[in-house]
């Protein structure tokens, strides 16, 4: 049992590293396609849409990529699920701390789940 335990969290670990990875990736990307503006009249920076789009495909792809890792390491789904608690934790922290509007706070939430739902499934039809 301890094994399986410690294995499931080194799983988690690596599963939150590489999804976290993959986010930034997406967040490079979108700024260098799209880079925010800054208003001098207002003193706000401005996101454009493109950032956006981009950080809610890198919370897709990297909880996807974290998570089916994290279970396939683990050979469980327990550490997927704890890869996208974190994902959906950290895109909420940054929307609060952001003062985004609330679609981008239910993405923050629906988005990761999809993709750690849909990562579950995937290592069940590879492992069955």
């Amino acid at each position: 049992m301890t094994k399986t335990l410690l294995r499931s969290a080194i799983a988690a670990m690596i599963g939150i590293v590489v999804a976290f990875g993959l986010i930034w990736l997406a967040q490079y990307a979108g700024a260098e396609i799209s880079p925010d503006v800054y208003d001098p009249d207002s003193g706000e920076i401005l996101i454009p849409v493109g950032s956006t789009i981009a950080l809610i495909i890198g919370w897709f792809i990297g909880t996807f990529a974290g998570g089916w890792l994290a279970m396939r390491v683990s050979a469980g789904t327990g550490a997927g699920w704890i890869v996208a608690g974190s994902v959906i934790g950290a895109a909420l922290y940054r929307a609060v701390t952001l003062a985004d509007t609330w679609w981008i706070m239910a993405l923050g939430v629906a988005v990761p789940l999809a993709a750690v739902w849909l990562a579950q499934r995937a290592t069940s039809v590879v492992t069955d």
